[in-house]
């Protein structure tokens, strides 16, 4: 579970720094040498964030889903007593 949140707050630092990215400051005045170093660490976290850190939370949700399915079947080991073989016991007619 640890591994889920660093990959959920990694992908939201991603999404901070792509909002930024769109202030009016950038805009502005995009062809300094500040704006253009930060356009290329926003393209760098962009093509991580999808290829790596997506990927990765997806998978990691997936794994913990199937891990807790897999996990939540131990009620069918159990016996029931509808499901159990009858046997017939004989009583005498006496009684």
């Amino acid at each position: 579970m640890k591994t889920h949140v660093s990959y959920f707050a990694s992908f939201l630092a991603i999404s901070c720094f792509e909002i930024g990215f769109i202030s009016p400051t950038f805009i502005a005045d995009s062809y300094s040498l500040s704006a253009q170093i930060y356009s290329g660490f926003v393209e760098i976290f962009q093509l991580v964030g999808l290829f790596v850190v997506g990927p990765r939370l997806i998978l990691g949700v997936r794994e913990y889903h199937a891990e807790l399915v897999a996990n939540s079947d131990t009620a069918s080991a159990m016996a029931s007593i509808a499901f159990e073989e009858r046997v017939h016991v004989s009583t005498s007619s006496s009684v």
